[in-house]
């Protein structure tokens, strides 16, 4: 279950800081859907109206989802990530996609 405090809500969807990650948060649906398929077509607007009510978003962040087991999802719930990014981190200026690759790279070094 996501635990965090509410911290602003829409019409489809409402937003919490994730208390299982320090200085990300959440934007999970309103209504049930375990997919980005069981959204209606408009509710990424509501994603729109929420993300100006976190508290000192910096310019740059991630927003990232994880569909199946295999991509990270724990929660039968849908839920898009927030993830705020700052200089002078070992994954600055990485994206998602090439810290997956870089993780899975390091990962099998001396398991061949």
């Amino acid at each position: 279950m996501l635990k965090g405090d509410i911290l602003a809500v829409s019409k489809q969807a409402y937003l919490i800081e994730n208390s299982y990650s320090k200085g990300s948060y959440l934007v999970i649906p309103e209504k049930h859907a375990e997919s980005i398929a069981d959204l209606p077509d408009d509710w990424f607007r509501d994603v729109k109206e929420l993300l100006p009510h976190i508290p000192n978003l910096p310019e740059d962040y991630n927003l990232a989802m994880n569909h199946g087991v295999l991509a990270g999802q724990s929660i039968k719930h849908f839920h898009l990530w927030v993830i705020p990014r700052v200089a002078g981190k070992p994954s600055s200026g990485k994206g998602f996609a090439r810290l997956i690759i870089e993780a899975d790279d390091t990962s099998s070094v001396g398991n061949e």
